[in-house]
């Protein structure tokens, strides 16, 4: 696999953005939309992990690519960034698995997990 492709999409019948059942239902029909929208929005990444924010726009109406965007971003996924010829939009990671937890109050809880695309750098200092 290139190192700019993702395989997210791959799997048939899978739920996007690696949300589990669980999750997916309890969206709403538009809140669903959106996830799914953001999930095709990944597939613009296939060739370069840096896209003009413009290009993404004319992937589908433009309130609905801002709010898939928002989504991508809250989850750390993309960073939207100045460039010299306007906005743009840098793939950091793919999203990897959502994992249940018990609260210590008893409620389940999710954590979600992202796969970075560059490995991150620490500082010498900062290891044990």
């Amino acid at each position: 696999m290139h190192p700019t492709q993702h395989d997210v999409s791959a799997l048939p019948g899978r739920l996007p953005l690696t949300l589990p059942k669980e999750l997916w239902k309890a969206l709403s029909p538009a809140q669903q939309a959106v996830y799914s929208r953001a999930e095709a929005l990944l597939d613009v990444f296939t060739m370069s992990r840096v896209v003009a924010l413009s290009e993404l726009v004319e992937q589908g109406p433009r309130a609905e690519v801002m709010r898939a965007l928002q989504v991508l971003g809250s989850m750390s996924l993309v960073e939207i960034e100045e460039g010299e010829d306007g906005p743009t939009v840098t793939l950091r990671a793919v999203p990897d698995e959502h994992v249940r937890v018990q609260s210590p109050d008893g409620t389940p809880r999710w954590i979600f997990v992202a796969r970075p695309l560059e490995a991150p750098t620490i500082d010498a200092q900062d290891l044990n």
